[in-house]
């Protein structure tokens, strides 16, 4: 486990980026599960575990968030907070009525309670095995956290930012030439615009870290490729230089277009009269 000590700070996406990187290798999540996860808490309370649900940062116990929201997931119901308030005290022997939640208790709340929540339907087993960013977004929001508002295209936006900071980048993702990029409208498609940009509807996805075919409206996407640079060897004068080699063979004493020229033979030859002319041979 990621340690704590790093994460109880700052509240920038950074922040969620680890915190994504915590829930994928404590609860064996994929990326998009654990950046859906992450995403959906930082919306709610930028990972602040004292959080009292309210205009700006509101800090306190549970006691004074009343009827309002509380801690990471800003829980209403009074159910889920008597059951945070529970586990704090038996694993922790803290009372938070009396005392703020710190991240520890709300981390180890939420590993304990996401693994056997059952009441809006949330799946675990299915969550933590997600491939699809969006849908696993609104998973967590509407089946697990029961968010009243959940301005869901944010969260999803969230969502990708983190996945694309956690997941391996395959190497097609390398060559993304970042001056050409397409705001997604009404109408568009990854098909229609991988034909628009000459592009692949694989090679869309693969720099812009989509897992599905889904694209919305104001998205930022990348829609083209650096071209690769060459390799080949150029000459003083700038052409692409030529493996072949073109010059006079002592040896033969033709002019060859071999590879290279010809070596000398380890024997010994009888020294030859140099001609006059040297081309002679030549006609």
């Amino acid at each position: 486990m990621i340690l704590l000590k790093h994460l109880l700070t700052e509240t920038t996406i950074d922040t969620a980026v680890q915190w994504a990187k915590t829930f994928q290798a404590d609860l064996g999540l994929t990326p998009e599960a654990a950046s859906a996860m992450a995403a959906n808490i930082q919306h709610e309370s930028e990972f602040i575990a004292d959080r009292v649900q309210g205009t700006g940062v509101q800090r306190g116990t549970l006691k004074d968030s009343g009827k309002l929201g509380y801690i990471w997931a800003q829980w209403t119901h009074h159910s889920r907070k008597t059951k945070f308030k529970d586990f704090v005290k038996s694993n922790f022997k803290t009372d938070i009525t009396k005392t703020p939640a710190l991240s520890k208790h709300a981390y180890a709340f939420l590993k304990h309670d996401v693994q056997t929540y059952k009441e809006l339907k949330f799946d675990f087993n299915l969550f933590k095995k997600s491939k699809d960013i969006d849908a696993a977004t609104e998973d967590f929001v509407t089946k697990y956290e029961g968010a009243g508002t959940p301005r869901l295209e944010k969260r999803q936006a969230t969502a990708r930012e983190i996945l694309n900071k956690i997941k391996p980048k395959s190497k097609q993702t390398n060559n993304i030439n970042k001056s050409v990029t397409h705001i997604v409208k009404s109408g568009d498609t990854l098909s229609a615009l991988a034909a628009k940009y000459k592009i692949t509807v694989q090679q869309l996805k693969q720099i812009n870290g989509l897992t599905s075919d889904n694209i919305k409206i104001g998205q930022k996407l990348y829609v083209q490729l650096t071209k690769p640079t060459s390799n080949k060897k150029k000459d003083r004068w700038g052409r692409p230089s030529t493996s072949k080699w073109y010059g006079f063979d002592p040896q033969t004493k033709k002019y060859s277009n071999t590879t290279t020229p010809n070596k000398k033979s380890n024997t010994t030859t009888p020294k030859q009269t140099i001609k006059d002319n040297p081309w002679d041979d030549m006609f």
